[in-house]
């Protein structure tokens, strides 16, 4: 089977969704969807998760299992989300 053979149904570079944070179709290929759909994960997340998630996890002996998102990303990218994920928890209560 050969790329032509593939159908288009199947792919799309045009996939949309409707966004939480404004109820407006977004397509899941751009950043706005990936900022979004992060912070859906971070409020899926338990609080011991989320300061794992942000502040990384270290063993018995202090040494770094994990760096997480201040880590990694520094802290203007962990406020950023944090940021977001409010946003969203507010867009949620308006439509409840």
């Amino acid at each position: 089977m050969s790329f032509d053979d593939i159908p288009d149904s199947t792919y799309s570079r045009d996939t949309t969704a409707i966004s939480q944070l404004t109820a407006q179709p977004v397509s899941t290929w751009s950043e706005e969807w990936r900022v979004e759909t992060e912070a859906r994960a971070v409020l899926a997340m338990s609080n011991e998760q989320r300061d794992a998630f942000f502040n990384g996890r270290k063993d018995a002996d202090g040494k770094t299992i994990d760096r997480g998102v201040i880590g990694i990303r520094g802290l203007k990218a962990a406020e950023e989300i944090k940021a977001t994920v409010e946003k969203l928890q507010a867009a949620r209560a308006r439509r409840a």
